[in-house]
């Protein structure tokens, strides 16, 4: 019986490919709105004819009219440097979406360490009785 391997090809080549659509957006796309887009991951189908691209914004802000356009016309762009530079039979069709789940999450985040600051946790006991003996003469 044959094992199945942990990864498939089409896992490893969506790493690959990931990285490379964060590194064509951030030096290759000429439009400085595409320099602020940060990749947070993405999908690629198995068949690698369409990779689903997640992003948000550096300043955390909503995608305005004029990025979403920017996007829009460098997936030809993208698709055809990534075929070109993996030697891929087929031109994959790039689709950005904004990913509001890690805005959300760090948003969370954000929240949650300004109550650590305004609410800090009590003390506990054990730690009270090891700073009284550490301060304690012997």
């Amino acid at each position: 019986m044959r094992r199945q391997p942990s990864f498939t090809r089409a896992d490893r080549l969506e790493h690959l490919l990931i990285d490379e659509v964060e590194r064509l957006l951030s030096y290759e796309v000429r439009s400085p709105l595409a320099q602020l887009v940060k990749v947070t991951g993405g999908r690629l189908s198995p068949d690698l004819g369409h990779l689903r691209i997640n992003y948000i914004l550096n300043d955390d802000a909503e995608p305005s009219a004029s990025l979403l356009e920017v996007l829009d016309r460098s997936a030809a762009f993208v698709g055809r440097t990534l075929q070109e530079s993996f030697q891929l039979r087929a031109r994959p069709t790039i689709a950005y979406h904004f990913d509001r789940d890690t805005l959300r999450a760090r948003r969370v985040e954000q929240l949650l360490e300004q109550d650590k600051l305004l609410h800090p946790p009590p003390p506990d006991e054990s730690s009270e009785a090891q700073a009284a003996e550490a301060k304690a003469p012997a």
